[in-house]
């Protein structure tokens, strides 16, 4: 699996994961609205998995209803994961943002074109100035 889709699919299962710690999807009986929403979802995570060329507009739209629909919820994503997905996505990030994610594009391109693996989410890092230590 190429290396973005890799990182799309463990950041929407992450976020899979963190939303079910918090209301409302963490009730033992979930609303028929968001046991949809889970299955579409969960729909989502498979497309990935399979690789599916056109998972791209169904992660667009599974992102944009979790922030219409989830407002409060918004501060679990990962701003990278809305640039990677694209189209209205790219509407909730601010114009730093932007800037700092076609600054990665590039990097990433480079790195591409040099043939030579990379981690996005260190990469990421490394644009931001976080560094990370080992202990």
């Amino acid at each position: 699996m190429e290396s973005r889709t890799q990182y799309i699919l463990n950041a929407f299962a992450d976020l899979r994961q963190r939303i079910a710690e918090h209301a409302p999807f963490n009730q033992p009986e979930l609303a028929e609205e968001e046991l949809d929403f889970l299955e579409t979802w969960d729909q989502l995570i498979k497309n990935i998995q399979n690789t599916s060329h056109d998972y791209s507009f169904d992660a667009q739209e599974v992102l944009s209803r979790f922030i219409r629909c989830y407002a409060n919820l918004v501060p679990l994503i990962k701003r990278e994961l809305l640039w990677f997905v694209g189209g209205e996505c790219l509407h909730f990030l601010g114009d730093e943002e932007i800037a700092l994610y076609q600054q990665l594009e590039e990097h990433l391109y480079d790195l591409d074109s040099q043939n030579k693996s990379y981690d996005i989410q260190e990469q990421i890092n490394i644009l931001r100035g976080v560094t990370t230590q080992i202990h």
